[in-house]
């Protein structure tokens, strides 16, 4: 029997086609599939939310002594 499971995408890099998870669960392992890829070009693109950099920027403290050696771990180090 064929069954016909229709979903959205975007191909990610040019290498990798996301499938959602709920199709993936009516996927089973070593199942033998057949993969047609459609192009469709009026199709809004999903748009990746880039992230910006240094929005955490001063609400982060590291304490002066970060790398100093821990007292409870003395009995370890050399």
């Amino acid at each position: 029997m064929i069954q016909a499971i229709e979903f959205p995408t975007i191909l990610s890099d040019n290498t990798r086609i996301e499938i959602p998870n709920n199709v993936r669960y009516q996927l089973k392992a070593n199942q033998a599939i057949r993969v047609t890829i459609w192009v469709d070009n009026d199709l809004p693109k999903e748009r990746v939310k880039k992230r910006r950099l240094g929005t955490l920027a001063g609400k982060i403290a590291i304490p002066d002594d970060f790398d100093a050696p821990l007292d409870d771990l003395k009995e370890y180090m050399y």
